[in-house]
């Protein structure tokens, strides 16, 4: 049964008028946030200082659907989507050459299970999905407006490393592509960031890996507190 409201409407009618207008709300809340996040709105400013200066700038894969920022070296690869795609299994990925891992002694078959499909004519791949919320664009579709969509959609992707002055997006738990928020202050415009110990456990000697550094890099836990953690980088200084 239809119930009427006191304003001459079904029920139905004004739950509907009343989600209409509580989503629109929150999407303009969205933006509000979205627009007054400074370390939001620094990392995309920063981020297109960065790729705007490479050599190579960001190439669109028409096949996965994503952009493709291309290390200096070649030896590895920031990937992130540049259209909605749907049963794709990752929206952000850091690409890598797996030979000077292999050579400093990694046994594929040691990598954990969810890895091991991410082998792919010599390359190993990190990521992982982000916001279900499909992409939506005002105008021309971007390397910079598409990094947009990662702000505004997956905010905790993004983060600040106060220690290097670097921004950077979080592919898979301590896996990050970093750069730096002013690179005429920095030397380490560009770092892709790796978590060792699957290598490790996985038979690498970290100190064999060609290409990559293996050190200890000062972090902050989520309470403020500084703390120290070794990672394999790949640095690049672009200017």
């Amino acid at each position: 049964m239809i119930r009427k409201t006191g304003y001459g409407i079904t029920t139905g009618a004004f739950l509907l008028g009343l989600l209409s207008i509580l989503a629109f709300h929150s999407a303009e809340r969205a933006e509000a946030a979205f627009n007054t996040d400074i370390i939001g709105q620094t990392a995309i400013t920063s981020f297109k200082s960065m790729i705007d200066v490479l050599e190579f700038p960001p190439a669109a894969d028409e096949t996965d659907k994503v952009w493709v920022l291309t290390a200096p070296d070649g030896e590895a690869a920031f990937w992130w989507r540049r259209e909605a795609e749907d049963g794709r299994m990752f929206d952000v990925y850091l690409c890598f050459d797996a030979e000077p891992f292999v050579n400093a002694g990694l046994d594929l078959d040691k990598l954990p299970m969810e890895m091991k499909g991410m082998l792919d004519r010599g390359k190993l791949m990190l990521g992982k999905k982000l916001s279900q919320e499909p992409l939506v664009y005002d105008g021309d579709i971007t390397p910079l407006t598409s990094f947009e969509q990662i702000v505004k959609l997956d905010r905790d992707a993004v983060g600040y490393h106060a220690a290097l002055d670097h921004y950077g997006v979080t592919v898979a738990e301590g896996n990050i592509v970093e750069w730096a928020k002013d690179m005429s202050k920095n030397d380490k415009d560009l770092v892709f960031v790796l978590d060792p110990k699957i290598f490790l456990d996985a038979g690498v000697d970290p100190g064999k890996v060609e290409g990559w550094a293996y050190a200890k890099v000062p972090l902050e836990d989520a309470r403020g507190r500084q703390y120290e953690a070794e990672k394999f980088l790949k640095p690049f200084d672009l200017k």
